[in-house]
């Protein structure tokens, strides 16, 4: 019975990961053409640091992202804090959401489409399976 509760939880937690990350391409892709643009993409990019900076001091400390539901911190500050000073200011988190923004972009056209979104997401974080692998990015809520 514990083994198919917990089959059970399993399926139900990847399910949302993947609704919300389905809500999210939704969200971002702005003028509903089934694909995000770059200016889609830095436009929640800009949105979801605005909501990370609680105090708006134009930078985000680890603290602050530990108030941040579905963001793994450590590789956060890993991926996004290039100078390792232990904040990440707006410039760092766009450059390293740029970088992203490549990596999504398989076939290099300026667009994540939707093909491109779910096979990252397939793939998942390495870092930490629990989290969605377009987190930090992207928050629901913006």
């Amino acid at each position: 019975m514990k083994k198919i509760l917990a089959a059970v939880l399993i399926v139900f937690f990847c399910s949302s990961l993947s609704f919300a990350d389905d809500a999210i391409f939704k969200k971002i892709d702005k003028n509903r053409d089934g694909k995000i643009s770059k200016k889609e993409y830095m436009e929640g990019v800009n949105k979801t640091f605005k909501s990370y900076d609680k105090n708006s001091s134009k930078s985000v400390t680890r603290e602050e992202l530990k108030t941040t539901v579905n963001v793994d911190v450590e590789n956060t500050m890993t991926e996004a804090d290039s100078d390792k000073d232990g904040t990440i200011t707006q410039e760092e988190f766009v450059k390293s959401a740029e970088k992203r923004f490549k990596f999504f972009d398989k076939n290099n056209d300026g667009y994540i489409d939707k093909k491109e979104w779910d096979a990252e997401l397939k793939r998942g974080n390495p870092n930490n399976p629990k989290a969605s692998p377009i987190a930090p990015f992207f928050s629901i809520s913006f």
